[in-house]
């Protein structure tokens, strides 16, 4: 069996991180850093999250040293962490927006929300309804008073299930900036 210097040098390292030896981890990080956080970066769109990610992998790295297994291909393994950091803050993102968006629903047409002034209140979100372009009120009506998911909405107006999330977070969104009351709430329970 052939070794390349890419493989004595991981073995070197791996050897080094489980020493403990801040040498080696200094020049693992001064190898990999900039490109795990272009990777990074390519995935969240933003510096400080990408940063942040990456400082999260050596950190995890360093801590975990000790026990890290002989065999570990070290660049494979910083890579593969940096992009479960980023899916993992996405699906987190994602749920959050969820979360937020069900909330919005559930506060903005319920019957059962106790406000000073419900009919007041009511009133603005039928008015904020009809000032909505036509395409993102039906699809909010039909997904909010008809109970439909995305691909049966897609199905009824004959558009794509990627126009209806469109047109469903541009309708919340316009929604929350119009009803500011509605969304101070949501901001705090969130």
């Amino acid at each position: 069996m052939v070794c390349n210097t890419d493989d004595i040098a991981n073995k070197q390292w791996v050897r080094g991180l489980r020493n403990q030896s801040h040498e080696v981890f200094e020049e693992i990080f001064k190898t990999f850093y900039a490109d795990l956080y272009k990777f990074a970066y390519a995935y969240l769109m933003n510096e400080n999250l990408a940063e942040d990610v990456v400082q999260d992998v050596f950190v995890a790295v360093w801590t975990s040293a000790e026990s890290m297994p002989w065999d570990t291909n070290l660049k494979n393994y910083l890579y593969s962490s940096v992009k479960h950091g980023c899916l993992d803050y996405l699906k987190h993102l994602q749920v959050i927006d969820n979360n937020k968006e069900k909330l919005t629903e559930a506060l903005i047409f319920s019957g059962t929300v106790e406000y000073e002034d419900n009919q007041e209140l009511l009133e603005k979100v039928k008015l904020c309804l009809q000032e909505l372009p036509e395409q993102q009120r039906k699809v909010l009506e039909l997904k909010v008073f008809k109970g439909l998911n995305y691909r049966e909405i897609s199905q009824e107006l004959s558009i794509s299930e990627e126009s209806v999330h469109t047109h469903v977070k541009r309708a919340y969104r316009y929604l929350r900036d119009s009803l500011p009351v509605i969304y101070i709430f949501i901001l705090k329970y969130l």
